[in-house]
């Protein structure tokens, strides 16, 4: 078939769809969980999920959901339909990227942290000025750590895994 030369969406092409629709919700945790987290009508969820008479989930719903579970479990049927692939993960990539940059900084700053006491205990007394110095690297220190915390959090949330 020529790639210019449109395609017809079958019944094959819509039952492939509506699986993946299944697909995705499971991936996601099932209907109760996004029902619960997108405000989503119980009703509205099992037309999606199966029945006799199925409804095609809205793009920003697919959108949402395939973001959370990081796959394009919907979208990838509608890129094969059309003749194309998905290549790569740009945006695991990036998550990858991010994490490594938050760990050297973490790195960074317990090594300055660990500099800092030193020196201030070098005259055997923390002065309240270096206490306070050493309170903010710590803080530092901490932020640092909840963000590593909730970059992880998300990658098990979009992977479905447990905490």
């Amino acid at each position: 078939m020529d790639s210019t030369e449109p395609r017809e969406f079958s019944e094959r092409w819509r039952m492939r769809l509506l699986a993946a629709q299944t697909d995705l919700i499971d991936a996601y945790g099932g209907c109760k969980r996004v029902v619960e987290k997108l405000s989503v009508s119980k009703s509205q969820v099992g037309r999606w999920y199966g029945g006799v008479d199925r409804d095609t989930m809205p793009t920003p719903i697919v959108m949402a959901l395939e973001g959370y579970v990081g796959r394009p479990i919907v979208t990838a049927i509608m890129i094969e339909f059309l003749g194309f692939e998905l290549t790569g993960n740009a945006a695991a990539r990036e998550r990858e990227f991010c994490l490594s940059m938050l760990n050297a900084d973490l790195v960074e700053a317990a090594g300055n942290m660990m500099v800092e006491t030193v020196r201030a205990k070098a005259d055997g007394i923390i002065t309240p000025a270096e206490a306070i110095a050493l309170r903010n690297q710590s803080r530092q220190i901490g932020k640092l750590q909840a963000q590593i915390d909730d970059l992880l959090a998300a990658t098990v949330a979009r992977e479905g895994g447990g905490a």
